[in-house]
């Protein structure tokens, strides 16, 4: 799957108009795949559309789909959404409009004659925007999709759902929601996200001309994290191998108020294949999750007089650090000075990857500049408050720009940063981002991310680089919660069904 940012598909579009593909020949090849799409998904004659057009070539693109489709026998309206075309290539389009039986009405000049398309249409498209859209819709863009979506009928969309921003795949509440989307050339990041599902409903990629040399060079950093790529990476037991085979994974986690939290990550670090997994954590965390985890080794430690790791266990970690091939920090160890005092001595001695979850991250976000004094590879896995306190920016300007305030973050400390939300991404250190395509809103719940920190800090210890360990660690987790949610519901679904989902599909794979 080629994905494409919006600049990158302008370059796609400029390489074509300098190998002799003009801008004009585009919008009417990306029109005329946009009308074979509409009507494959409508055959027959009879079928009436209403198509919403703005002013530039995304509303050039539906003024191409309104003649050909007018041409094929339907019932055509086009309905101005900001007045007459003001792009050349539009303007070209919308001339060859004349003379056909096609009504074409600015938005608000006849309410009465809209409302009659509206009650006879059988599809409605929208070519508002296109990839054009950035920000917030503003009042009457919001008035037309409502109006749009108000409309009990079929719903097409032009490359892109407006009110979507095409490389984050934030939308504004009342963008478009389309039942499919037809996209040109390349996807764009947010078609290929399933945080944009519900707006772009089905997504069809259509060529429209443009040869594969002008894509040369092209790459938008954008990757699916999906079970083919999840599989192709994951290595199968030989049987020629022994626990050691298999990684040492340090697990630095719990306090006496957070024990679920240290337990379910070192559960899911065995769960996901670590040949050799100790819990750091204090003597009575140890004490009384053993019970639950036989396989593990306890490494009992000083306890604070509030039931968090002393600090003066540094050196124990330190040393048992140097015996693992992967340490992860942070889940359940609360917030007090000693949990700084831990995970910077980590961050600066350590060599291994290094995987800093929860209170961890709470702790790195009071002195994040301690990154650059490492020499391991890190992973961080944030939620969007923690992200909040990591880049300093607002939690309400993370909802539209968590993509790229996570590059930032990566590039600047060079490290892997999970963004933990609804729809989770993977950012590499270079940049890239890997989508993920699994997981429900069963993993909503206290304990989720303890077990994905675990997860990826397993895979990271087996030597997967950390990119891969996370990204990989993040799809098992969305799947096997979708396992979990078809046996006890969403609803009923605990963190610790997760584990058995887990080891279904590992099952089902021959791992």
């Amino acid at each position: 799957m080629r994905i494409l940012t919006c600049s990158q598909m302008k370059q796609a579009e400029k390489n074509a108009w300098a190998g002799s593909l003009s801008y004009v020949q585009m919008m009417e090849n990306a029109g005329a795949a946009a009308a074979q799409a509409i009507r494959e998904k409508l055959p027959g004659q009879g079928a009436r559309a209403v198509l919403f057009c703005g002013r530039g070539n995304n509303g050039g693109d539906g003024l191409v789909a309104a003649r050909l489709l007018c041409q094929a026998g339907w019932g055509v309206s086009v309905v101005l959404t900001d007045g007459v075309p003001r792009t050349p290539d539009a303007q070209v389009m919308y001339e060859k409009l004349a003379g056909l039986p096609v009504e074409v009405v600015p938005y608000g000049e006849d309410p009465e004659w809209l409302a009659r398309q509206l009650a006879q249409a059988n599809l409605l498209v929208d070519a508002i925007y296109g990839t054009g859209f950035h920000g917030e819709l503003d009042g009457r863009h919001r008035d037309i999709c409502r109006l749009i979506n108000g409309v009990d009928v079929l719903t097409c969309a032009l490359d892109i759902p407006s009110g979507v921003t095409a490389d984050t795949g934030w939308a504004d509440p009342q963008a478009v929601q389309a039942d499919f989307t037809v996209v040109f050339d390349s996807h764009k990041p947010a078609t290929a996200m399933p945080r944009a599902a519900r707006w772009c409903g089905q997504v069809l990629v259509r060529e429209i001309g443009i040869p594969e040399e002008a894509h040369r060079g092209l790459e938008s950093g954008y990757r699916l994290t999906d079970r083919a790529a999840v599989f192709s990476v994951l290595k199968k037991r030989v049987r020629e191998s022994h626990k050691g085979s298999y990684g040492k994974l340090l697990v630095v986690a719990g306090s006496q108020r957070y024990m679920g939290a240290a337990m379910l990550a070192t559960l899911a670090a065995m769960r996901t294949g670590a040949g050799y997994v100790t819990l750091a954590s204090t003597k009575e965390v140890c004490r009384t999750v053993l019970p639950s985890l036989p396989e593990a080794v306890m490494l009992p430690l000083r306890q604070n007089p509030d039931g968090s790791i002393s600090a003066d266990s540094r050196e124990e970690i330190l040393q048992a650090a140097e015996r693992s091939t992967a340490v992860l920090v942070g889940n359940g160890m609360g917030q007090g000075d000693d949990v700084c005092r831990i995970v910077y001595e980590l961050v600066t001695h350590v060599r291994v990857p290094l995987v800093i979850d929860a209170d961890g991250i709470n702790a790195l976000a009071r002195n994040i500049d301690i990154l650059k004094r490492g020499n391991c590879p890190v992973v961080l896995t944030p939620h969007r408050m923690e992200l909040s306190r990591l880049t300093t920016l607002p939690v309400e300007e993370l909802a539209q720009q968590d993509i790229q305030a996570g590059r930032r973050l990566a590039e600047e400390y060079g490290c892997t940063v999970v963004l933990k939300d609804a729809y989770t991404h993977t950012v590499t250190p270079k940049g890239e981002v890997w989508i993920n395509t699994s997981g429900n809103a069963g993993l909503a719940k206290a304990g989720s991310g303890d077990l994905l920190a675990g997860m990826i800090g397993s895979l990271a210890a087996q030597g997967y680089p950390p990119e891969q360990a996370a990204a990989c660690g993040v799809w098992l987790h969305g799947r096997a919660a979708d396992y979990a949610a078809a046996q006890r519901s969403q609803f009923g679904m605990l963190p610790r069904d997760v584990l058995d989902g887990l080891t279904q599909l590992l099952a089902e794979e021959g791992y």
